[in-house]
């Protein structure tokens, strides 16, 4: 009887681990199933950068084998927020968002350098204004949206030429509103990007460029953050996105003066986009973009300052209490530094 009793518990545990084994199985399949199906999911806004290009001819797609989610913004907040939530995988984001989203305790990670604002960015000022050089500034309504690379430019710029900008009347408007005031000439100016720019250009002209303020020490980029447990859970398909990027930009750089209004990428970006191929071409090539070499430097020598130039920024404004003492840990440059582009 009890001979019986043992074996009987004995072909119980032997069920009850063929059951587990099986739940375990069914469970690592349908995780398995989920991951071969879940598309990357990839953040875009209205920039005419390599990233279009990417999106239209399905660079990303191709390098990571997985299926690509393209989700639009017009809010780069937003875009964080939607990082940090988990429903969206990879975001282009400014510095000044990054820098208030990492202040602030998100824990986001830059793996890469989209581009560098040049000279499709700019402070661009009525003819009939009268401003033909900075001090002529003194006194003059510039509108701008705050706590953007374009607020930051302009204040830099200023900082520049000795200007205290509190001698400027610097007027906070969101970019749907200034084209309106422009035209009933409520402002003498606007610091611009993209389309905008090209569009004041028609009656107004360029005092400073996003580029000359970058060589003048205040550079403005939009990166390819990821939140920092993306890195630890999927370094597969960040490693080919990053290379991805880098073989993009070589091959840019390398061959950008064969680009024409006919090119199939520069067509089909404005289609995209609804603008005309030769304003898309134009604000393609008003950025920089850098190769691996570059931005490994920029990541090792220069970002952790840029960062901490934002974080004083936004403590002048009183958008936030605090700079952290180090932004370096916001910073992973092991994808640039391990790229394999041939």
């Amino acid at each position: 009887m009890t001979q019986l009793f043992l074996k009987s518990s004995l072909t119980q545990i032997k069920l009850q681990f063929f059951y587990i084994v099986i739940l375990l199985t069914l469970l690592f399949g349908c995780i398995s199933y989920q991951y071969a199906n879940a598309a990357v999911r990839i953040g875009w806004t209205d920039q005419v950068d390599l990233a279009k290009l990417a999106q239209v001819n399905g660079t990303y797609r191709k390098a990571l084998g997985e299926r690509v989610d393209w989700q639009q913004y017009d809010d780069e907040f937003k875009m964080i927020h939607d990082l940090a939530v988990e429903t969206l995988d990879i975001a282009p984001v400014g510095l000044i968002p990054l820098t208030s989203a990492v202040t602030a305790g998100v824990q986001v990670r830059i793996i890469a350098i989209s581009f560098q604002y040049g000279n499709s960015s700019g402070l661009v000022v009525q003819n009939k204004s009268g401003i033909d050089k900075p001090e002529a500034l003194i006194g003059k309504k510039i509108a701008v949206p705050f706590l953007t690379s374009a607020h930051y430019s302009l204040l830099k710029a200023l900082e520049h030429w000795k200007i205290d900008f509190h001698q400027v009347q610097i007027i906070n408007m969101p970019a749907n509103k200034i084209e309106d005031a422009w035209k009933k000439h409520e402002i003498d100016g606007v610091y611009a990007d993209g389309i905008s720019l090209l569009h004041f250009q028609k009656d107004g002209h360029v005092l400073v460029t996003s580029q000359q303020v970058a060589d003048w020490g205040g550079p403005t980029y939009t990166f390819w953050v990821v939140m920092d447990n993306e890195i630890v859970l999927k370094p597969y398909w960040l490693q080919p996105f990053v290379e991805a990027t880098l073989k993009m930009v070589k091959e840019y750089n390398q061959n950008k003066d064969k680009l024409t209004v006919k090119s199939q990428d520069i067509i089909s970006v404005a289609q995209l986009l609804k603008l005309s191929p030769e304003d898309t071409l134009t604000l393609l090539k008003g950025k920089e973009y850098f190769g691996q070499r570059e931005q490994s430097l920029i990541f090792t020598r220069h970002l952790p300052g840029y960062l901490n130039q934002i974080g004083l920024f936004l403590r002048g404004l009183n958008v936030m209490n605090n700079v952290l003492s180090d932004y370096l840990i916001y910073i992973y440059p092991s994808f640039i530094n391990d790229a394999k582009i041939k």
